[in-house]
């Protein structure tokens, strides 16, 4: 019996080995070969006795608490639910309506960094003016609270902050920055993998952090790549005049260079929510010409362009906007902002580069609505694929449907300061994603408060 079972494990092992170990780009994944024989192992369960790649499908229609659990039932699904191509999958699945909630909690002297996850959809058919309560994803405790409403699901991801500030998500990893060691850190909160990149060249007092990074995945490549805003000021010699650059500083994860683009317009803070499209990021820019207002940043080619406004920009209309941010609704480019401090619209660019194609999806007169202000608008988090927007406001997450014209609020920050981050959560391997890469993956292991040294 025991040759039988080894002969069945080594059987799983060769069938799971199979699929494309270094290919990140789930669109291009295969599923890994298999022959008609299932996937048995010396344990008894008859899941495995299924084809391999209906297994793949079955699990990865899972939601992410019992992913978790079927980690931790034996060797055979956890080395099914290891696979790059489960990742992948299970990523491809994934809904975007996932809110990953950062909150940065103070004790004494000491600050921590808590990871919480947050379903929006759960929260767009509960009732409004609700609470949350607090549950675990990664185990089964529950933490009591006095809230019952919503459920905060806990990442088991807890560790000291050491003033980290959140600069992104992509596919599952979470990307941080570290202002007093000047450091980037990118990790997986679900599996607790990180790896710190390396340092940038010595800063001069001529170069300057202008507090706005990004994190990206570029499809075509399958690279990950990390990118910071800088300002650079010089002085001429002859006219003794003082001159400010803005540029911006780029590094692909796994290697050991970052790269320099120059003459890059300037971004407004904040002035981009839900950025990525079309493989590049896209940001408002201080400028009031009406044509230089939408910039983008190619991050396969490291180049950056314009994007024509709505044909109603003119300038003065412009300079009639107090606020305005770019994003995504319904994978198309959008702008939100606030006319005459009394009216907040969302225009969507329905062809992309295309200036006619500018369409208004909906408007808010703010005065309409007893007890809304402007600032209640001015954080935008996200879209829903039905398009309710989501927003920050003090300890509350706002969520507007346009079609009923009705705002839910939901006290689910408390006094906290937090940080609220778009984020799906996956099961994306770093140890896959830099495989090959001379950049050492680390583990947080069990121990709470975690610590991630970046130095």
């Amino acid at each position: 019996m025991a040759l039988i079972g080894k002969k069945r494990k080594r059987r799983l092992g060769q069938l799971i080995g199979r699929g494309k170990k270094n290919d990140l780009n789930w669109i291009d994944l295969k599923p890994p070969e298999v022959e008609t024989a299932a996937v048995t192992t010396s344990v008894n369960f008859p899941i495995l006795e299924l084809p391999i790649n209906l297994i793949y499908d079955i699990l990865s229609r899972l939601p992410l608490k019992s992913i978790c659990r079927c980690r931790r039932v034996c060797k055979a699904f956890l080395e099914i639910l290891k696979h790059p191509y489960f990742a992948q999958l299970h990523l491809s699945r994934t809904p975007s309506i996932t809110v990953s909630l950062a909150l940065q909690k103070h004790i004494g002297h000491q600050g921590f960094l808590c990871f919480h996850l947050l379903d929006l959809d759960e929260v767009s058919r509960a009732a409004p003016c609700s609470t949350v309560c607090y549950h675990d994803v990664c185990h089964s405790r529950s933490q009591p609270h006095p809230y019952r409403s919503l459920t905060l699901q806990n990442a088991d991801f807890y560790f000291y902050d050491r003033g980290a500030t959140v600069v992104g998500s992509c596919n599952g990893l979470l990307c941080l920055y570290y202002p007093l060691q000047n450091a980037y850190c990118v990790f997986n909160p679900i599996l607790g993998e990180y790896v710190v990149c390396p340092c940038l060249a010595t800063s001069t007092a001529a170069y300057t952090y202008f507090h706005q990074s990004g994190f990206g995945f570029c499809p075509s490549t399958g690279q990950y790549k990390i990118f910071r805003f800088m300002c650079a000021t010089s002085v001429d010699s002859l006219t003794i005049l003082t001159k400010t650059e803005i540029l911006i500083e780029m590094h692909t994860l796994g290697f050991e260079s970052w790269r320099k683009i120059y003459d890059v317009p300037c971004p407004r803070i904040p002035g981009s929510f839900d950025p990525f499209l079309n493989g590049c990021f896209h940001w408002i820019t201080t400028s009031q010409k009406p044509s230089d207002l939408i910039c983008s940043l190619d991050l396969e080619k490291e180049c950056f362009s314009l994007l024509p406004p709505p044909c109603h920009f003119s300038q003065s209309y412009v300079n009639k906007i107090s606020w305005i941010t770019v994003g995504i609704l319904g994978g198309c480019l959008c702008l939100c902002y606030v006319y005459e401090d009394n009216l907040f619209e969302v225009w969507v660019m329905k062809d992309y580069g295309v200036k006619e194609s500018w369409v208004k999806d909906f408007s808010i007169a703010i005065d309409f609505y007893s007890g809304l202000n402007m600032e209640h608008l001015n954080h935008p988090i996200k879209f829903l694929d039905n398009g309710d927007l989501w927003l920050v406001s003090g300890n509350s997450l706002v969520s507007f449907c346009p079609r009923a014209g009705t705002f839910k609020d939901f006290k689910v920050l408390e006094s906290w300061k937090t940080e609220v981050v778009v984020h799906i959560p996956s099961f994306i391997s770093l140890r896959h994603a830099l495989e090959g890469k001379n950049l050492e993956v680390k583990n947080l292991g069990r121990a709470r408060p975690a610590d991630i040294r970046v130095i």
